[in-house]
């Protein structure tokens, strides 16, 4: 089965890695929700791409107390009462994203509302897993989802990004020594078994000693490398070395020839963030298993041309 990994949820439809956001993905019928993972001060594993919080895509709730966005605020330096604060409904490339906007969507919604958070908060790991539950049950036959759709919802994977960076441990700031499982792990892990959703869950850093690390609390998680910049010698080296199953690169940074050396050691390739048609075309011809894409919405209709299931 081909993998339609929806980016940051869809984020060419809606803010990125918000619920309405994943929403949007599982409307799609993507087969799994890609999203960026941080922690904050008091250790609570949260959906966010950037180790800041700033004006690209945050403002603050009225009346609300927390650090400007001017400021810059590090993450890890706040804590989820306080990142509840900011609203986090911002276009940051309205050039890229043209057609993303930042309307409430009916199951994040009323979920929302239940949790007592607006629709456009930073959600944490928890609270996605729940989300994507209730979009798979009662509350998204309430909002008229298919039962196709909820069905998908119930099988969805969900591959996490650790978002560390070696030279910058402060953007975590836990205890993580490259070697052993960091606090971060940790709770991520803790959290993905609490949600029973294991081997429906796919952990990728570029930080490759992250994903190694956290396999070895959960072996039954699937490890991806992230690969940026460059085209390694041996695709295979790269990937068993962190303990992984699956190679996501660049896609500028691939070529059939490693497709072939990772298939010929049964790794799966996932290249990311593939947005327009062209390359997503090639990458098909080339056999890839699977695409990381801001824009679900046009990848799945080159499959369905192709019939190639999903």
């Amino acid at each position: 089965m081909f993998d339609v990994q929806g980016h940051r949820g869809a984020r060419g439809l809606k803010p990125e890695n918000t619920l309405p956001a994943f929403e949007a993905a599982l409307d799609l019928m993507v087969t799994t929700l890609e999203g960026d993972l941080h922690l904050t001060r008091d250790a609570i594993p949260i959906l966010a791409h950037d180790e800041v919080v700033s004006t690209k895509l945050a403002r603050l709730a009225p009346g609300a107390k927390a650090p400007d966005p001017k400021q810059r605020p590090r993450v890890s330096t706040l804590t989820l009462a306080e990142l509840r604060e900011y609203v986090v409904d911002q276009n940051p490339d309205k050039k890229r994203f043209p057609k993303q906007d930042a309307s409430p969507t009916s199951v994040a919604d009323t979920f929302c509302k239940k949790l007592g958070i607006a629709v456009y908060s930073m959600p944490t790991l928890e609270h996605l897993f729940a989300f994507v539950a209730a979009y798979a049950g009662a509350l998204g036959k309430r909002a008229g989802k298919s039962e196709a759709q909820r069905k998908r919802a119930g099988e969805v994977k969900f591959n996490l990004e650790l978002k560390r960076v070696p030279f910058f441990p402060q953007n975590i700031g836990d205890d993580f020594d490259g070697k052993n499982p960091g606090t971060f792990e940790r709770n991520v892990a803790e959290v993905v078994r609490k949600a029973n959703v294991v081997q429906r869950t796919i952990i990728q850093s570029f930080d490759h000693r992250s994903v190694l690390a956290i396999r070895k609390l959960e072996p039954k998680l699937t490890g991806a490398v992230l690969i940026y910049g460059t085209g390694p010698v041996s695709v295979p080296r790269t990937v068993h070395d962190a303990g992984a199953q699956v190679y996501s690169p660049d896609y500028e940074f691939l070529d059939a020839e490693q497709v072939k050396q990772a298939h010929g050691a049964k790794i799966r390739v996932i290249p990311w963030t593939v947005n327009e048609v062209e390359p997503m075309k090639q990458l098909l011809d080339m056999g890839v298993d699977g695409i990381i894409t801001d824009f679900p919405d046009r990848l799945i209709p080159l499959l369905q041309a192709r019939h190639i299931a999903f």
